[in-house]
């Protein structure tokens, strides 16, 4: 194998463990969202059990302020019969005492419904309530990891770099040029083993004697195909 060709294999594998640092380190965010989106749901959902809740207590108080107001309808016509005289008005008076007082009854009624949803609701609440925070608890943990993580992964990128740069400069700048437009243009890997007769970037047949200034170490032999520049791998 050609030295020129061990540098740029040396290089190229900086290269692709930059690569593949940096591609990690991108999906860290979408990890974040995906964790944070969890707890969001959650909480959503005990909020939204919550206002429920608190409608139901609205709604019973409201109910509670209109008993009131039946109730004192009600003493108001009591006070009323025992002032008429008039035996008609005094049976209307009853009539609508007797309605006020049903109409009273049915109010608390439905109080004691809505007093026994909410009461019955409370298990759910608090369940869903330590799910939260459970699932918080977790979440935060999670958080922390992938902060580490992405810190160990940006300090390992940082001494990376250097040494690339250190590895570049040993490189011809004709011969660097030349592999950086191959990593650009093919987006993954400039310099292929040749495998079965084959080049490892397009997988097509090298013809035998490209094959053989490979194995020969003599210069830089590209693929015809793909324009990788080839070497024959070690026995």
């Amino acid at each position: 194998m050609a030295p020129i060709v061990e540098q740029l294999l040396i290089l190229q594998d900086r290269d692709s463990r930059l690569a593949k640092l940096k591609a990690e380190l991108g999906r860290i965010p979408v990890e974040v969202a995906a964790v944070d989106a969890r707890v969001k749901q959650e909480t959503a959902r005990l909020d939204q059990m919550k206002n429920e809740s608190k409608q139901i207590e609205s709604e019973r108080k409201k109910l509670e302020l209109d008993a009131e107001s039946k109730r004192a309808q009600a003493a108001k016509y009591r006070t009323q019969s025992a002032l008429i005289k008039s035996n008609t008005e005094y049976q209307a008076l009853l009539k609508e005492i007797a309605k006020a007082e049903s109409e009273i009854q049915a109010i608390e009624d439905r109080e004691l419904e809505l007093m026994d949803t909410v009461e019955k609701r409370q298990p759910a609440i608090k369940e869903e309530q330590a799910l939260v925070a459970e699932v918080t608890g977790k979440v935060n943990a999670t958080k922390s990891e992938l902060q580490q993580r992405a810190a160990a992964m940006e300090s390992e990128m940082t001494k990376l770099k250097v040494e690339r740069e250190e590895l570049a400069k040993l490189v011809d700048e004709d011969v660097l040029s030349r592999y950086q437009r191959l990593i650009k243009s093919k987006g993954d890997v400039a310099v292929v083993p040749i495998r079965n007769g084959n080049c490892g970037g397009c997988h097509l047949h090298i013809p035998p004697q490209l094959a053989h200034d490979a194995k020969g170490g003599n210069g830089l032999v590209s693929c015809d195909n793909c324009g990788r520049i080839l070497f024959w791998p070690a026995d």
